[in-house]
């Protein structure tokens, strides 16, 4: 057999190997790929969030949001979603869904904080439990910032500048200085409403992501030329200190939830369900 005839039978064979192996590349870029194991995390915090109910005081059920503003983890593998609860523009509840591990299973739990300026409805949250927030979450002027930009973008550069003049300490076995994520969570507002302009800020434990202070910052009317005004938001159990400028504005004692089924508070947090520590089709058959 002549050299030239070996040869192209040679390349014939390397071609169809190449074409077989480009197939089967193909076919497996086609084929869906399997879901994390996180991802049954991510649908039970939703699931639970989709449980929960808020309204106005008049019942008008608040919306919520399609998608969590935040996910987060933390080194000690704990993790957690945080959802937005909305009147029209206006976020009026901020919670988070959160697990982590204990033996064979994971621990889930609830934790709401209201931000709306009004009281709202109480709702049936957490296993048995009812949050019943007897007063509304009050914004505090600031005084000793430029005035309102007249456009939306200058605003949210005045938001950022703002949010850094905040810092925030966390009581956690020492005091730990929490970390200013640079972008907003979420913002919000309308051009002709008494909300011009807000945002939501959050401070995480330097473990990890885990939210524990959320700022709210709005450009408020009020009947009165636009101006900036803030109010703290606690997300966590722990103490928490705030301050301005370097001068300390707001302090959170550690939280303590009652005794009873009900919580009146702005903020409530507790143990909700537990569930397996892995979906059943990532356990290993043994």
């Amino acid at each position: 057999m002549s050299c030239l005839k070996v040869g192209c039978k040679i390349l014939r064979r390397v071609a169809i190997v190449v074409c077989l192996l480009t197939f089967a590349a193909i076919t497996r870029a086609a084929e869906p790929a399997p879901p994390r194991t996180a991802d049954y995390l991510r649908e039970a915090y939703r699931e639970d969030a989709e449980k929960c109910h808020f309204s106005r005081a008049d019942g008008t059920p608040l919306k919520l949001a399609k998608k969590p503003i935040m996910r987060w983890t933390n080194d000690d593998d704990w993790s957690g979603d945080v959802f937005v609860w909305s009147d029209g523009e206006t976020p009026a509840v901020i919670g988070c869904i959160l697990s982590g591990p204990f033996d064979s299973l994971r621990y889930v739990y609830h934790e709401f904080h209201l931000l709306s300026d009004k009281p709202i409805a109480g709702a049936d949250v957490q296993d048995g439990r009812r949050w019943e927030p007897a007063t509304k979450l009050e914004r505090e002027l600031l005084a000793d910032v430029p005035p309102p930009a007249g456009s939306a973008s200058g605003r949210l550069v005045q938001m950022r500048k703002i949010a850094r003049s905040f810092t925030a300490q966390m009581e956690a076995d020492g005091r730990w200085e929490l970390r200013l994520l640079p972008q907003p969570l979420i913002r919000f507002g309308k051009e002709d409403g008494d909300v011009l302009d807000g945002a939501l800020f959050c401070y995480v434990w330097t473990k990890g992501t885990d939210p524990e202070l959320i700022l709210l910052l709005e450009c408020r009317r009020d009947g009165r030329e636009p101006a900036w005004h803030y109010a703290p938001v606690l997300f966590t159990n722990r103490e928490v200190w705030l301050k301005h400028e370097d001068r300390e504005v707001w302090h959170a004692e550690p939280h303590q939830e009652p005794a009873g089924k009900l919580a009146t508070g702005i903020y409530t947090t507790a143990f909700a369900r537990s569930i397996p520590a892995k979906k059943e089709a990532d356990v290993p058959t043994p």
